[in-house]
């Protein structure tokens, strides 16, 4: 597990707005709506420079990381297993599902850092 980066990603998404319609989590990237980007946090990510510098990008609307695409890129990136990646990041671990917030997963990050401390 990648702390400092799971770190950085709680950051980014305290500074998201609270803002249904530019977050979703079903979504690696949307930009059809007018008012800006709608992504899920890992999409949010591939977007943000303190991610994009560390390799972390949208490759034809997919998470990329160091050759490794979709899932196994969020993996690689975080350090995560499988499971764990999903638990954070994938809206059916969640009980609003795609219409959960950006603090939602937040707080459930900080949960899973302050449990393996």
């Amino acid at each position: 597990m990648n702390r400092e980066r799971l770190q950085q990603m709680v950051t980014m998404l305290r500074n998201l707005p609270e803002d249904a319609i530019r977050f979703d989590l079903a979504r690696w990237h949307d930009d059809e709506n007018s008012c800006g980007t709608t992504a899920c946090a890992v999409g949010h990510a591939c977007f943000n420079k303190v991610f994009t510098d560390q390799g972390l990008k949208l490759v034809d609307d997919v998470p990329n990381f160091n050759g490794y695409e979709s899932w196994d890129a969020v993996e690689e990136f975080f350090e995560l297993s499988g499971p764990v990646s999903s638990d954070l990041f994938y809206s059916p671990h969640y009980p609003n599902g795609d219409r959960t917030t950006p603090g939602e997963v937040a707080d459930r990050i900080e949960a899973l850092l302050a449990s393996q401390s």
